[in-house]
């Protein structure tokens, strides 16, 4: 799942939680909740590996990087800073940052992390096709972000 998404679901989880820290293991949390649901983007994964993975892997995640600090930045703008609500969203996006870090270094940083994190990405192995996958998350992330901006 793309971190925007994940964030979202950090962050629309840990709102009412006025504890940033709390907010921020919560978001942590969610991230491998929403991980378990098929979210059909294998075939982005599968594109970083047929020529450079690790500048097409910066590509894909510089993007949706991008596009999170945007949604960020205006939901703040819009609302003012909530420490929660950003420390849900960063919290929501670690483990893939680790895993983005094991990649770019080419070798095993967070072993057990790494294991357990696989483990349970798409845990009940059902491949959407990649537009359905898309559609599903940007509706998703759409969703969350909207109830944050308007709750």
């Amino acid at each position: 799942m793309f971190l925007i998404a994940h964030a979202a679901a950090g962050a629309a989880l840990a709102a009412p939680v006025a504890s940033p820290p709390a907010a921020f293991a919560i978001g942590w949390l969610s991230h491998y909740l929403v991980d378990l649901i098929p979210h059909g983007d294998e075939a982005v994964g599968e594109w970083t590996k047929k020529g450079n993975e690790v500048v097409r892997f910066g590509l894909v995640a510089g993007i949706d990087g991008l596009m999170l600090a945007g949604v960020l930045a205006w939901l703040f703008l819009s609302r003012g800073v909530e420490w929660n609500v950003l420390a849900a969203a960063v919290g929501a996006t670690v483990p893939d940052v680790m895993w983005g870090i094991e990649k770019v270094a080419g070798r095993t940083l967070f072993g057990a992390h790494r294991r357990f994190h696989h483990r349970i990405h798409n845990y009940f192995r059902v491949r959407l096709p990649t537009a359905i996958g898309l559609i599903f998350q940007a509706a998703f992330a759409g969703l969350l972000w909207y109830w944050l901006f308007v709750r």
